[in-house]
Order: C-alpha cells, then structure tokens, then sequence
C-alpha cells in the first residue's frame, strides 16, 4: 500500500546550484502532488512579479505624453485667465505644487488672485519708473517776478541760474519800488 504513494522523483540541479550530483528521492504521492502545487503558484508569482516590470516601461514611455498634455492643458488655463508673462506663471505653477492643488482651482482662488495682482503691479511700478532720469525738480515758481516781488530780495545765480529770467525779475522789481506808494493815501 506504501508502494502505491511512493514515487522516486529525480532532482537533477542541472549545474545551476552547487554542482551536478543527481539524487533521487522517495516522496508520498500527497506531499508530491502538494509540491508540485506550491511550484506551480510559485512560478505564477515568479511570473506576475516580471509582468508588472514591462508594465512599468510601457508606462514610462506614456508618462512623456501625458506630462506634455498636462502642461498644454496648463498653458490654455494660463491664457484663458490672461496670464502670460513668465514670472506670472511661475507663481502660478509655485502656488499649485505648494497648495497641491491643479492650476485650474488656484486661478479660481481669491488669494492667488491678490497675489498676482500684487506681483503685477509691482511689476509695472518697476517698468514705469525705470525710465525716470534727472535729479531734483526744479519750482517754476521762483522764476516769477512776483515771487521775488513778494519777497523783497533780488534773486542769486544760484536762486535762478537763467541769466534772462533773473533780468526780468530785477527789472520787475525796479518798476514795483518805483510805482509803489510810501503811505496808503498817497
């Protein structure tokens, strides 16, 4: 009855583990059939481990189109909301990976919106006074003769630089003494 459950299996290592010894051995034909289930699972598993490794390289090459559709859709949100400029859209894009949200939600966002409208600004404040040249203004006032009138003093070269201006100042100075009266009733 033993003889019936008993089979000789020959395991033969072929050269790969340790040497080329061939043995044989005497399993029941339950622990045999056992075995030969626990090989079987084993190589199902041995082969869904290499399966998702091919997977992984098709899903790399996918990855590359789905990053530049992904920053397609970004760039239509971008200038649909009319932010173009380059720094906009990197506080765009800065604001979405820190807040982790997608670009569509932080352009809807109120403090994102704050946000670049202050960048914006300072933006254009920068622009529009780059181009400022010159030193201190200078009053106009002070080239009137009434003001030099008024002050009872005639101006310097320093004062008033324009040799013409301060002429006339003198001059209108000289006719104000001349027309002016000494007492009220005159």
């Amino acid at each position: 009855m033993d003889n019936e459950n008993i089979e000789n299996v020959d395991s033969t290592n072929n050269g790969t583990e340790g040497g080329a010894e061939n043995e044989t051995i005497a399993v029941a034909k339950p622990e045999y059939d056992k075995l030969q289930n626990e090989l079987g699972s084993l190589k199902r598993q041995l082969k869904d481990l290499k399966k998702p490794k091919e997977e992984s390289k098709e899903t790399v090459q996918t990855k590359p189109d789905e990053s530049k559709l992904i920053e397609r859709i970004e760039k239509v949100s971008l200038r649909q909301a009319g932010i173009d400029h380059p720094d906009d859209i990197e506080l765009a894009r800065q604001t979405a990976k820190k807040w982790n949200m997608e670009i569509e939600d932080v352009l809807l966002d109120d403090d994102f919106k704050v946000k670049l409208e202050r960048q914006q600004t300072g933006r254009a404040n920068t622009i529009a006074t780059s181009g400022v040249k010159g030193g201190a203004g200078q009053s106009q006032a002070k080239n009137t003769p009434e003001y030099w009138v008024a002050k009872g003093t005639p101006p310097s070269a320093t004062d008033v630089p324009d040799r013409k201006t301060r002429a006339k100042i003198v001059r209108a100075m000289m006719t104000a003494t001349n027309t002016s009266k000494t007492f009220y009733n005159d």
